[in-house]
């Protein structure tokens, strides 16, 4: 008995070649899309990257700009101050020249108003006499002509009219202030009277050594 045949058939090469062709494009398909997600997931990274570092750049610049508005508020302050201070000054400085004036004005006219003396003489320009409390106030103006004159070196002495226990009594103050000056001094003090003694009238003389070279004699005013 003879062994049945067996029938070899051979592919078809039409039939490879579309096996061929369908497995390119699943591969280009494939490789397609793991290119794509690989593009996105790379491109996602840079931009996260380059976004962090905008904005740490953003926030250095931010602080930047406020430490110098902080500074310039500053300086604007400082200016301010600077300013204030400034026209504060020139302000006291106008008022001082302004008073100054006033008083050379002042003490020129009543220079004018009373005839020089003889070189150095000394003269008492204005007194006033108050009293306060158990004490007495006064104020003295005194002037000279010091053209070429040494200065004037004297003590001033008070004496003071009134009465103690319903009698008149003049008295002679211990007080005796020194009085040193070249053309124009003021002197203002306080007296001490005896106790339970009433003044009525104050009489200061400008004393030089033993000789007295001016003298004038006002009433007490009342104290207010």
């Amino acid at each position: 008995m003879s062994d049945p045949a067996v029938v070899y058939v051979a592919p078809s090469r039409a039939g490879g070649f579309w096996f061929l062709l369908l497995g390119l494009l699943l591969g280009v398909l494939l490789g397609g899309f793991g290119a794509r997600y690989w593009f996105q997931g790379e491109a996602t990274r840079q931009f996260n990257t380059m976004k962090s570092m905008l904005q740490n750049e953003l926030v250095e610049a931010r602080a930047e700009l406020a430490a110098s508005q902080a500074h310039i508020d500053a300086l604007t302050g400082n200016l301010m101050v600077e300013e204030g201070t400034r026209k504060g000054l020139e302000t006291t400085l106008q008022s001082t020249q302004a008073e100054l004036g006033q008083a050379r004005e002042h003490l020129a006219f009543f220079e004018q108003l009373f005839p020089p003396g003889k070189q150095g003489a000394v003269s008492i320009r204005g007194l006033e006499a108050k009293r306060q409390g158990a004490k007495l106030q006064y104020r003295a103006i005194f002037m000279r002509n010091a053209n070429n004159a040494p200065k004037f070196e004297g003590v001033l002495q008070f004496v003071v009219e009134g009465q103690a226990d319903g009698k008149p009594l003049t008295v002679t103050l211990e007080n005796r202030p020194q009085l040193e000056f070249d053309a124009f001094q003021r002197s203002t003090g306080i007296l001490n009277l005896p106790e339970g003694f009433e003044p009525d009238k104050l009489t200061l003389n400008v004393l030089e050594g033993k000789a007295v070279r001016a003298s004038h004699t006002v009433d007490v005013a009342p104290a207010e």
